[in-house]
């Protein structure tokens, strides 16, 4: 039922649990879960919505105590744990050395290997928004369908319902017939996902909250606008200076991981950096990972991440 939300909220509380129902796989749907508000209001979507899936939080190694602290009180939500093709798991500690730098908004391996791992061959719901950022305005739509199979990626761009996306995936254009079969029959073959919630607001989200009690994590109560990674490139320099200074183990352990960072390729090092702080510092001071001739700062023209 919906509750007593403003006439445009029940639309769009409606809306987000149609498209649930339209798109559900018969083996239900893979929920991409990290926590945060985003995430309690797709969670919480789906149980209205009546629709099988089973939840899932990727243990990144630096999200806050308190988000994880939150996330286990969903006895529902399965905890995975990113590992590599042998087997060993992947934290921020371990990916940092070999990759010889630290990640950046341009270089942004970390999203891939601790976040990005799960529901392959899966229909998946994230809880990604346009009022996010303008990438994801370009980039995403109700149903998005990534690399893939280009057999199917190519018929789906010539359908004339689909637009091809800046990162070579199709965004669905409208939810006809014609369409929903579509996603139907390619989504096992190209990483496909359904954004319920991807036209909704800041507001729209926390009326949401409030008006069906979902819980949430409190450190949105601190301040707290958005929750991530500890010292996440993306934030502002302003908010991961605050980051450390409230988690100082975090800030301790990074620093450790750009010291081994630096001693896996001494030899070959054409930075000015002598110690793991010395990484911390310039990461730190230029999040954005743009590069000053005067600092002496590394070149990253030939990063692959790029």
């Amino acid at each position: 039922m919906i509750h007593q939300l403003n006439m445009q909220g029940k639309d769009k509380v409606q809306v987000a649990i149609d498209r649930l129902k339209t798109f559900e796989p018969p083996e239900g749907y893979y929920l991409a879960f990290s926590g945060g508000k985003d995430s309690v209001v797709i969670k919480k979507l789906a149980d209205l919505a009546g629709v099988k899936y089973d939840a899932h939080y990727n243990l990144t190694s630096v999200d806050p105590p308190e988000l994880v602290h939150f996330i286990k009180s969903f006895k529902d939500v399965i905890i995975d744990r990113p590992k590599d093709k042998n087997g060993n798991q992947i934290t921020m500690w371990n990916l940092i050395p070999p990759r010889r730098l630290p990640p950046t908004q341009i270089a942004r391996y970390c999203c891939k290997d601790l976040k990005e791992t799960g529901g392959t061959g899966r229909m998946t719901i994230t809880g990604v928004r346009w009022a996010e950022s303008s990438n994801r305005k370009a980039n995403q739509g109700e149903v998005t369908i990534y690399k893939g199979n280009k057999e199917v990626l190519t018929t789906l761009k010539q359908s004339g319902n689909f637009t091809e996306t800046a990162r070579g995936g199709v965004v669905l254009n409208n939810d006809n017939e014609e369409s929903r079969k579509m996603v139907e029959q390619c989504y096992k073959l190209s990483k496909t996902v359904i954004n319920p919630i991807i036209d909704w607001t800041d507001d729209d989200v926390w009326e949401f909250i409030h008006e069906y009690d979902v819980p949430y994590c409190k450190l949105y109560d601190e301040g707290y606008k958005r929750l991530g990674c500890i010292g996440c490139p993306m934030a502002s320099h302003d908010a991961r200076v605050r980051e450390f200074e409230k988690y100082p183990k975090y800030k301790r352990a990074y620093i450790r991981a750009f010291q081994r960072m630096l001693d896996a390729y001494s030899e070959e090092r054409l930075t000015d950096w002598e110690t793991g702080e010395d990484v911390f510092k310039w990461w730190l001071r230029d999040p954005k990972g743009r590069f000053n001739a005067d600092d002496s700062q590394i070149n990253m023209e030939n990063d692959d991440d790029k």
